[in-house]
Parts: C-alpha cells; sequence; structure tokens
C-alpha cells in the first residue's frame, strides 16, 4: 500500500518520536550474559528506508553466532543490537520509500539484499554477494524501533499475528528456499533432521503441501510427536533409535530421496545417507550441531547422490510463506511467548535445546488478538 495522492509525504521520524528506545544490547562478545537492558538513541532511516515500531521478534541460532563472535562477515561494534526477524508497524520512512504507509503493519525479511546484482535480477536474491543481515550486520529487532530497507520490509494481513510473522520470517522462506533448490515434487520421500524445530517443521508443513511423503527425525519423543503434529507421515526419535537407517528402509523401501538438513549433526548424518536412493538430493542450512561431517567419496560418486548448500531466501520465497500463512496453509511452530527482559533466558533454553519451536519475544503491545 503507497501514499495516495491527496496524502503528504512522511519523510524520516514523525515529530512525536522519543529521542532514546529500549534495547536489549549485546555489550562484548560472549554469552547471553552480555546482553543489558539499556536506552540507545532512536535510529534515523535513510532515504531507502522506513522505520519499524517493533512489535515482536524471535531468538534464533543465527543470534548465537552473532554473540559468540562467529557470524560470518560480522565485523561488531557495541553496543550492537541482535534479533533478526522483528515485526511491526511502519512509524517513519525514508524521502525515496513508496510501497510501505505510516502505520502499516510489516515484517522483516532478514538477509538484506542489493536488488541490483545478476542474482537479483534473476530473483536469486539468496545469493546476492553483497548479502547482508538485519541484527547481524546491522542493528536488529531486539529494541522497541529498528530501520531496515525497503526492500527487505513485507506488508502483512490483518489476520496474521506479529508474533507468527516474527515465527515465520526466517524459518518458513529458509526451508522454502531449500526445497526450491533442490526441485521438490510431490513424488518425494523427504527425511527432514530436526523436524520439530522451527526450520525443520516448516520443512515439513511445505514437503507435505508439495504432496510429498514425509518422514520427521527428531531429538526426543516430545521432539518426534511434534513434527508427527506437524503433519510428518512417519517420524524417528535418533536419541532412543540412534542406528535408525533400517526403520527408514523398513518404511521406503526404495529409500529416500530428499535430506533436508538444517543442523548438520554428524550422527544423524552417517545414518540419514544409508537411507538415500540413488539419484538422492541433499540440502544443508545450517551447522549448529556440527559442522564437521564424514562423507566417502567412494559412495557419493556411485550412488550420484547431489549435495546442496543453501543459506537465506528470496523475495518471492518470503512473500509466499507469508501468504500462505495469512491463508492458514502453515502454521509457524511457536514454544513460547516471552516479554523483552526475559531475553537472557530466552536464548540459555535456545542454546540447551530446551524449546520446542521459536521463542518469541514480545517488544511492545499491539497485536492482533485473533492470530495470537
Amino acid at each position: 500500500m503507497g501514499r495516495a495522492a491527496d496524502e503528504p509525504p512522511t519523510v524520516g521520524k514523525p515529530v512525536n518520536m522519543p529521542r532514546t528506545m529500549r534495547a536489549m544490547a549485546l555489550m562484548e562478545v560472549g554469552g547471553p550474559h552480555h546482553i543489558v537492558d539499556t536506552n540507545l538513541p532512536v535510529p534515523e532511516p535513510a532515504a531507502d528506508e522506513v522505520l519499524i515500531r517493533v512489535r515482536t521478534v524471535a531468538v534464533n541460532h543465527q543470534d548465537r553466532f552473532t554473540m559468540s563472535g562467529r557470524a560470518h562477515k560480522a565485523n561488531l561494534s557495541f553496543p550492537h543490537v541482535m534479533g533478526i526477524d522483528p515485526s511491526g508497524v511502519v512509524a517513519g520512512r525514508g524521502s525515496q520509500v513508496t510501497s510501505l504507509a505510516i502505520g502499516q503493519r510489516v515484517v522483516v525479511k532478514p538477509p538484506i539484499a542489493c536488488g541490483a546484482c545478476s542474482f537479483c535480477i534473476q530473483d536469486m536474491d539468496d545469493s546476492c554477494p553483497s548479502l547482508h543481515n538485519v541484527g547481524v550486520h546491522r542493528w536488529g529487532g531486539h529494541a522497541e524501533y529498528v530501520t531496515v530497507p525497503e526492500r527487505s520490509v513485507f506488508p502483512i494481513a490483518p489476520g496474521l499475528s506479529h508474533v507468527k510473522a516474527s515465527a515465520l520470517a526466517h524459518s518458513f522462506p529458509v526451508a522454502e528456499q531449500m526445497f526450491t533448490r533442490v526441485g521438490l515434487s510431490g513424488d518425494d520421500v523427504v527425511l527432514v533432521a530436526g523436524a520439530s524445530g522451527a526450520i525443520g517443521s516448516a520443512a515439513v508443513q511445505l514437503a507435505k503441501l508439495a504432496g510429498a511423503f514425509v518422514i520427521g527425525a527428531a531429538g526426543s519423543p516430545d521432539r518426534a510427536a511434534r513434527a508427527a503434529a506437524a503433519g510428518a507421515d512417519a517420524t524417528i526419535d535418533y536419541t532412543s533409535e540412534p542406528d535408525f537407517s533400517g526403520r527408514a528402509r523398513s518404511l521406503v523401501p526404495e529409500g529416500v530421496t530428499v535430506f533436508l538438513d538444517p543442523a548438520s549433526n554428524p550422527q544423524v548424518w552417517n545414518e540419514v545417507l544409508k537411507t538415500l536412493r540413488n539419484r538422492a538430493r541433499v540440502v544443508v542450512c545450517g551447522s549448529h550441531a556440527g559442522p564437521m561431517v564424514e562423507l566417502n567419496n567412494n559412495w557419493l560418486f556411485r550412488s550420484r547422490v547431489a549435495i546442496y548448500g543453501s543459506s537465506g531466501s528470496t523475495r518471492r520465497g518470503m512473500r509466499r510463506c507469508i501468504d500462505l500463512a495469512a491463508a492458514g496453509g502453515i502454521r509457524p511452530a511457536i514454544d513460547s511467548v516471552r516479554p523483552l527482559g526475559g531475553i537472557r533466558e530466552a536464548y540459555a533454553d535456545l542454546g540447551s535445546r530446551r524449546n520446542i519451536g521459536k521463542i518469541v519475544l514480545r517488544v511492545s503491545g499491539g497485536d492482533n488478538p485473533a492470530g495470537g
């Protein structure tokens, strides 16, 4: 929704905007104990940016990489505000912004592409060489306000809550892009590792929408039950059954055609490779449980298996996932909704895997009650 012809332009921050904002800022590299509740200046949007009043933001493994100093190409200066997936309301806009209006409900796509390179022009903006991330390479949503370039901000429908928008903004588009990489079809047999997590649960739901047969592998009986609730046709608990390849083969004797791996767990990887059919496809997007896995190249060339790396998402995939969620076609897995002040405990729970699904932080009020 753009500005009406008779609507005066609103540039920068409205005159009644506060000068400072509450922020949970990282003060030095380390764990969650280095996150401090403080006040920082409200950022000013550049010409191509919007200022967002943050309602919700999730906690993510990407933020854990950032706080530990392991984030790719992140040259942090402190204080630093993390939070890759804020959702909120447009509170200000730069002079070049045309597609978003003050007061509009929006969610942020974490990776920001340049919009002009050959990859971006071909709708492959997940591979943009200038890619940088909200909350990693610039301030993010662990604060009351955040500025983001217009091209990485997406309107959300009234029926989609801010909580659900933040919960899906990273995980569903990432899973959608992984399946785009391998060319998912309804004839596929898909094995999803970490199937109760945010990306894993998203992958289960998207694969079922495509008509595939889905095996959800997870690390406890409760997590396996979550994978089944997300729609998996069969589940595997790889903690109680670490040698699960035989049972997987009994479920699908011809073998798995797609293995989606969001974590790079070496033990899970070794078992899954035994389940793969010739010419299967493997797609990997994360390494927080690894990252080193063993690969027998004799097996690789004889099986003709293709291995893909996938990172981030495209604008097209983000829009599709937002629309699917608004229509009720997908449901982000939400562990809990917590106050912003509980951020340190939230990251401790994420690091120890006590959560099942996304932990969302409520930064300020004003959500759609019907959306949760």
